[in-house]
């Protein structure tokens, strides 16, 4: 007579011709070795068997040099004996109630889940397409083509060019505050930070303790002059914390530290592309598996009563008592199938 399985949500319990159907949160499970009629035992004991065809399939699926190891007929009345003390060892655990474990009924439902994971993601996700991984380039092109950029942080004193008399009490300044910048460490940009805070006269970047972020070159020269730009360019080659001498520009006096710098980028598609790949797959992937939890819940009824929940009590300082079972299964995050090479 077969052994089956039912699996519950608080048990798995051992049926033997239960035709009942099954509740929600349950189902039957049969535990033959062998499920279908046919084929030529080789070896067999009470309502089971392993036949020569499945024997000579496990064979093929081996590696030349494990196949190796079963050539002779003793060789081969070890393995299949092997197979048939697992499936009575399996019987036995069934005779036993030990589908009623919490541990045994806790590992199903982990493989369960995890089945279902791959049945739904691995095994009927679309491809990703060339077109998708194309689209997905332009959409993200900045991410990959971009010029050299660097990131500063100032001290501007207003004094406009045409304003000789303000230009010369500016300079003085900003020479004096150049040598307060000169005494900080050099990669201490907080102590540089609440210098311009404190003296810069530039209102958009005083609130931010001078910081001018990341900008290309040319971007800087459009904001703040190209001589601000060819001080940032020769402060890159003395690396992060170079300072700067006073930069005159058209507006105004500046001290300028270097706070961040990044070479310029350009990754064509071909560079990308399994990087892309993967990361549209994964998106599906986590696409597919969130629907599938609402859909689930939505068909299941599934609600939280807040009111409840908010009674629970947590005590977070009370020691852990010893553990009544495995832990409860929790929800899986829809990892790559396979691993994407950046």
């Amino acid at each position: 007579m077969p052994s089956v399985l039912r699996v519950s949500s608080l048990a798995v319990l051992a049926l033997v011709g239960c035709e009942r159907p099954a509740l929600p949160g349950q189902a039957v499970v049969d535990f033959r070795h062998t499920r279908v009629p046919g084929g030529t035992p080789v070896a067999s004991w009470t309502g089971d068997r392993v036949t020569a065809e499945e024997l000579h399939r496990l064979l093929e699926e081996m590696t030349p040099a494990l196949r190796e190891r079963y050539q002779t007929l003793e060789q081969k009345r070890e393995y299949v004996e092997g197979l048939a003390r697992f499936e009575l060892l399996v019987r036995e655990a069934l005779a036993r109630g030990l589908q009623d474990d919490p541990e045994v009924v806790a590992g199903t439902k982990r493989a369960l889940v995890s089945r279902l994971m791959r049945a739904e993601l691995d095994e009927v996700s679309p491809a990703v397409s060339e077109a998708d991984v194309a689209a997905a380039y332009e959409r993200q092109r900045e991410d990959y083509v971009r010029p050299e950029q660097v990131r500063l942080s100032h001290i501007f004193l207003a004094a406009p060019r045409a304003d000789a008399p303000r230009v010369a009490a500016a300079l003085e300044k900003a020479e004096a505050l150049r040598l307060q910048a000169l005494a900080l460490p050099a990669r201490d940009f907080a102590a540089f930070g609440r210098l311009a805070r404190a003296h810069s006269e530039e209102p958009r970047t005083q609130p931010l303790d001078g910081d001018l972020r990341f900008r290309s070159l040319d971007v800087l020269a459009q904001d703040f002059g190209p001589e601000l730009a060819e001080a940032a360019r020769a402060l890159v080659p003395q690396g992060l914390g170079a300072l700067s001498g006073v930069v005159r520009t058209d507006a105004g006096l500046h001290v300028v530290r270097l706070t961040g710098h990044q070479a310029a980028l350009n990754l064509t598609l071909e560079d990308v592309r399994a990087q892309l790949s993967g990361r549209l797959a994964q998106e599906r992937r986590t696409r597919a598996w969130n629907q599938l939890l609402a859909g689930l819940a939505r068909r299941s009824d599934f609600t939280v009563d807040a009111a409840a929940l908010a009674r629970v009590h947590v005590d977070a300082l009370t020691p852990a008592r010893p553990t009544s079972g495995p832990p409860p299964g929790t929800l899986p995050a829809p990892f790559p199938a396979s691993p994407v090479e950046p």
